[in-house]
């Protein structure tokens, strides 16, 4: 038999957490073919000769939904050895929606994940109607596969109209919406999204449609999943920082128990006020994992930095007052910045440690990129730097500095020592729970904020052997989320499955450091991150990527249900 593609000499690693083996690996129609020793010819062969072969990565958390009209590698993902991709999360998603609703959905994303609106209004082509609609415009169109959830804000929108951003929903309201979840679940959805985070506020400064559902509302779209044999259950309930409180750990069983599905949560990371919530929720899913009870946090390895800018970020909202000035339209929101009064109220809000701020260290914020000539002198200097030569606060110094470039100027912070140590000791007790999945890297989101696709390369350069073998992280990374998922035919390396795979140099990865590029549309920027060590990448039996250089080919395949 002639094969199309044969992967020589490897140690292939199969995602199943087993012990890596000596192999070639023959592909053919878009599936593993054959796995031992292999003596027939191919149309191509791979020599993997000190490579690892392995399944391809699942990235479980994106919102690739809008970006995939442009992009259809879904980059930086697919440069991390992703060959899958789950969008939709956290209840937001573009579809369902009624044509005169596609702006306001697309308007509330560009608040809550940080996506510009510029590239959304150029480059969205999707016009209204049901999931389908907007998920069958891929086939054929895209490098990586991708499977999407129904997104309940988009629902209640479709349903609810404006009262979906007030209040709760009447019985017939919720009957409306179970609906458009199950047509959702026929045409091929992975499972349904919610979540009801304070911080999530569109662009008119009111919470997100799904913060005004009720708990019994959320079981009762969550129990639509019982009619169907795959999917899965989104959520980050609203006390996730705290390891969740009585009403959120109820919530969590009812939605388990209302859709016999498993329910994927939030990354594992610690707060401000509750620095030690995540070992909170690790006990708790345990503890329900013992009930036979299936929720999956992720742990997040991914480095700890955040880049902004005042005219789009989100990492203020925590505060009401902050997120009250920033979603105030122009000019408003410039002349509230720069009244001294309202000066003084944002300092007092910063600095309050029982609020719900989010205490930002200005002295430690580095003026990363400037847009305006006259400021390019001061990248790369701190502003408590600048503040401290102009005879300043550090506040009123990246105020005037933000309203300089009309809020477009770009800073980063860089968490303390202490703060990277307490991160990896969460990772490193994370990772070895048997409940937790590798994530989340957020993808599409927050786009001038952080970037963390990188989070493969880094579970495997930096977890790797220690607390984890590569075996174990690899399931991680393949096996478990395709298991959590329902992905039958993706995650391990068996003869039948389709050939998504990556070869890689396990001593040679490494991930870099984030950059800023303008590649969107409109001339957007975003954040990227580049790899090294990744040799080759096959989704569906196609190269997709070889040694860095995306080979043209569109392989992907939209999931559907599977």
């Amino acid at each position: 038999m002639r094969f199309d593609l044969i992967i020589r000499n490897g140690r292939v690693i199969d995602g199943t957490g087993l012990k890596g083996y000596a192999a070639d690996i023959a592909i053919k129609g878009g599936r593993i073919a054959r796995i031992g020793r292999i003596d027939d010819s191919g149309e191509r062969e791979y020599d993997a000769t000190g490579l690892v072969v392995c399944p391809g990565f699942i990235d479980v958390h994106t919102h690739y939904d809008v970006q995939l009209d442009w992009d259809p590698l879904a980059t930086p993902s697919a440069w991390h050895g992703v060959t899958t991709v789950m969008a939709g999360n956290c209840g937001f998603t573009l579809a369902p929606a009624k044509p005169d609703d596609v702006a306001w959905l697309a308007r509330m994303l560009s608040r809550v994940e940080g996506m510009s609106a510029d590239a959304l209004s150029e480059g969205l082509r999707f016009k209204g109607g049901g999931f389908g609609d907007f998920w069958n415009r891929f086939e054929g169109k895209i490098g990586v596969n991708v499977g999407a959830y129904v997104g309940h804000c988009a629902v209640r929108r479709f349903v609810m109209g404006e009262d979906a951003s007030e209040r709760a929903a009447t019985k017939d309201e919720v009957e409306a919406m179970k609906e458009l979840v199950r047509e959702g679940m026929r045409e091929g959805a992975i499972g349904f999204s919610t979540s009801q985070l304070d911080i999530h506020v569109g662009e008119d400064g009111r919470e997100v449609p799904s913060n005004h559902a009720t708990h019994e509302e959320l079981v009762e779209l969550a129990s639509v999943l019982s009619e169907f044999d795959h999917g899965a259950v989104e959520i980050i309930p609203h006390s996730f920082a705290t390891g969740y409180d009585d009403a959120d750990r109820k919530l969590l069983v009812d939605l388990y128990k209302a859709s016999g599905k498993p329910v994927e949560l939030n990354p594992l990371v610690p707060s401000t006020t509750n620095p030690m919530g995540w070992e909170a929720t690790l006990n708790f899913v345990s503890e329900m994992a013992e009930q036979g009870i299936r929720l999956h946090p992720m742990c997040s390895v991914n480095k700890l930095e955040a880049h902004l800018r005042l005219i789009d970020t989100f990492i203020f909202d925590e505060s009401l007052l902050w997120r009250e000035v920033l979603c105030l339209p122009e000019p408003d929101r410039m002349n509230a910045l720069r009244d001294p009064v309202m000066r003084e109220k944002l300092r007092l809000a910063n600095e309050d440690p029982t609020g719900r701020a989010f205490v930002m260290d200005f002295d430690r914020l580095i003026v990363e990129q400037a847009t305006v000539e006259s400021n390019k002198a001061l990248e790369g200097r701190a502003v408590g730097e600048i503040a401290k030569e102009r005879g300043v606060t550090s506040l009123d110094c990246f105020l005037d500095l933000s309203l300089s470039e009309d809020l477009k100027m770009n800073f980063y912070t860089e968490m303390e020592d202490v703060a990277n140590e307490f991160m990896r000791h969460i990772n490193r007790t994370a990772v070895l729970n048997p409940m937790v999945m590798a994530g989340s890297s957020d993808g599409g989101a927050h786009l001038a904020t952080f970037v963390g696709a990188d989070y493969t390369t880094r579970l495997l350069s930096e977890y790797v052997p220690d607390p984890l073998s590569l075996e174990e992280a690899i399931y991680r990374l393949t096996g478990m989320p395709a298991n959590v998922h329902g992905l039958v035919d993706r995650g391990t390396l068996r003869v039948g499955a389709k050939a998504d795979l990556v070869c890689f140099d396990a001593e040679g990865l490494k991930a870099s450091r984030a950059y800023l590029v303008e590649d969107f549309p409109a001339n957007s920027s975003r954040y990227v991150v580049d790899s090294e060590g990744y040799k080759l990448t096959v989704v569906n039996g196609q190269i997709l990527v070889e040694d860095g250089e995306h080979t043209g080919a569109l392989p992907g395949e939209v999931l559907q249900g599977t």
